[in-house]
């Protein structure tokens, strides 16, 4: 069997399976006392869905966890696919909301 080679991979093409969903990490940045915004690449929690799996919890509309939300997540029990993240739907602390103005 051929190895995968990641840096080719179109993660955005990929399809999860059960309670997993793909999402795109946020890139994460830090505000100074000074003002000054620098990226920050650990601690990033937050992303954008971009798939889910195939579970019922998605396939019925149970789920607040649906493509292009923006969600607040644990780093537990995940595939770290650069700056994509394979990860189970339990992992998902919270969804932001849009504001209705």
């Amino acid at each position: 069997m051929p190895k995968i080679d990641l840096t080719t991979e179109d993660y955005t093409m990929l399809k999860p399976t059960g309670d997993r969903i793909l999402v795109k990490r946020d890139a994460g940045e830090q505000k100074t006392d000074a003002g000054v915004f620098y990226a920050r690449e650990q601690n990033r929690q937050t992303g954008v869905v971009l798939a889910v799996g195939d579970d019922e919890m998605f396939t019925e509309g149970k789920s607040r966890i649906v493509p292009g939300a923006k969600i607040y997540f644990v780093e537990a029990d995940y595939v770290n696919l650069g700056e994509f993240m394979l990860m189970k739907a339990t992992s998902v602390l919270g969804v932001f909301h849009k504001e209705v103005k």
